[in-house]
């Protein structure tokens, strides 16, 4: 679970920002304790807010792969802020404070620029009795070439400093997790597989795995089976079969899975050989039964299929979902009942978390604290100064009632973030020198 993220100098962003999925106690009714499962993003076009998204997936891609991938020469993909003067010489900070899969919490940061890790700091919170100690506990820190280790770090201390003397651009977290370090392992598993990067146009990339499900014939596939059909799109069921594919395009669409999407490389062999690949089928009745491809079903059907797939994976277990532009091809009500379901403990039992970007203003609008789906400290903006960075807050940060109409008063720019209103005025004027030329 994510309680907190701070980062600085990345895509848009040029300053530092703090996020926290912590509830105020003024909204929040206490069905998850003190940690949210639910935060919406709102925010004009081209704020910053699928930027804000992929800091964090940044971070979680940088441990996961900064030591597998590449070697000493190997860029650091950090993307800093570009709108000011030695943009690649200053350097970029991440930082997280979560609960890993071991019900510790740890801490963890590290600062780089395009080539160097510059310094690296991982702790944890111990577990006393039925709490977690309120004192920190180093487990690594690293500064430049330098690496120190705590008491509480179990391992060849040896063999993460030599790594890091080879790898300077290389993270300790990510070299011990190829170690085998166990002490470390807890905290490399919620980057590398609890946090999960996707939009509402990402079919693509859920595919493969809905596929190999109905390979398998798995009961993940018959519910996935039992909430498309609840959708009522017409679809009857969907199936699974066997296609001849082109072995360089297939080659290439793996390759863009393991890049794009961290795809497990032994999962996708298994998907995927040399000769023959799979895809769907949609069966629909009517007088006659057809199966369609996916190219004969709409946007709107992919994204709801890719949709149901991935609150089945990710309610499953302790998660973090990153969702960009979540209302893009789904229907209003769709999206209600997506989030909806990270926010009851029925259908979400291990806390999992969805972080989403939106421009759907219904989630908000509600007035009545006893309806919404969506409280007030669960609603961040991102919108642009005028020197051309964003910045995040949350509108908590605005003195905001319980009771207040978070999204009537957002549509009204009371809390800014949102489009200019002199947009209409700006067109208004174009069409009239139209007019007169």
């Amino acid at each position: 679970m994510l309680i907190d993220f701070s980062f600085s100098n990345y895509r848009s962003f040029k300053s530092e920002q703090s996020f926290s999925m912590a509830r105020d106690s003024r909204f929040s009714e206490g069905r998850f304790g003190e940690r949210s499962t639910v935060t919406a993003i709102y925010g004009p076009n081209a704020s910053g807010k699928s930027n804000f998204l992929k800091a964090l997936w940044t971070m979680a891609t940088l441990v996961r792969t900064s030591y597998s991938r590449g070697d000493v020469t190997t860029f650091i993909d950090r993307e800093p802020f570009l709108l000011r003067n030695n943009a690649h010489g200053i350097e970029s900070m991440f930082y997280a404070d979560f609960l890993a899969d071991d019900s510790q919490r740890y801490r963890y940061w590290f600062r780089c620029n395009d080539s160097l890790i510059l310094h690296e700091e991982l702790s944890l919170f111990k577990t006393l009795g039925d709490r977690l100690s309120t004192h920190a506990t180093k487990l690594f820190s690293r500064d430049g070439g330098e690496v120190s280790f705590g008491g509480s770090f179990r391992g060849p201390k040896a063999q993460v400093r030599k790594t890091v003397e080879l790898r300077p651009n290389s993270l300790v977290l990510s070299a011990s997790a190829a170690a085998g370090i166990k002490c470390t392992q807890a905290a490399y598993e919620f980057f590398s597989s609890s946090i999960t990067y996707c939009d509402a146009l990402g079919f693509q990339g859920e595919q493969p795995l809905i596929i190999d499900e109905f390979n398998r014939s798995s009961g993940f596939s018959a519910h996935l089976q039992q909430l498309i059909r609840y959708a009522d799109f017409g679809i009857d069921s969907i199936r699974s079969v066997p296609v001849n594919a082109d072995p360089v395009m297939l080659d290439s669409f793996k390759e863009q899975l393991k890049s794009q999407l961290g795809a497990d490389s032994e999962k996708l062999d298994r998907l995927f050989n040399d000769s023959s690949a799979y895809e769907l089928r949609f069966v629909h009745n009517g007088e006659e039964t057809v199966q369609f491809g996916v190219q004969n079903e709409s946007r709107g059907t992919l994204a709801a299929l890719s949709f149901f797939s991935l609150a089945l994976r990710q309610l499953a277990r302790p998660t973090v979902t990153l969702v960009d532009e979540i209302d893009t091809s789904l229907h209003p009500a769709l999206v209600r009942e997506f989030i909806r379901l990270f926010t009851d403990p029925a259908t979400n039992p291990h806390g999992s978390q969805i972080i989403f970007t939106t421009h759907d203003v219904s989630l908000i609008t509600t007035s009545g604290a006893a309806e919404r789906l969506i409280d007030p400290d669960q609603v961040w903006l991102v919108e642009k100064t005028s020197e051309g960075d964003s910045e995040l807050y949350p509108v908590t940060d605005l003195k905001v009632r319980k009771e207040e109409n978070i999204g009537r008063n957002y549509l009204n720019g009371i809390y800014g973030g949102v489009p200019r209103p002199s947009f209409h005025t700006a067109f208004t004027r174009i069409m009239e020198e139209t007019d007169e030329s």
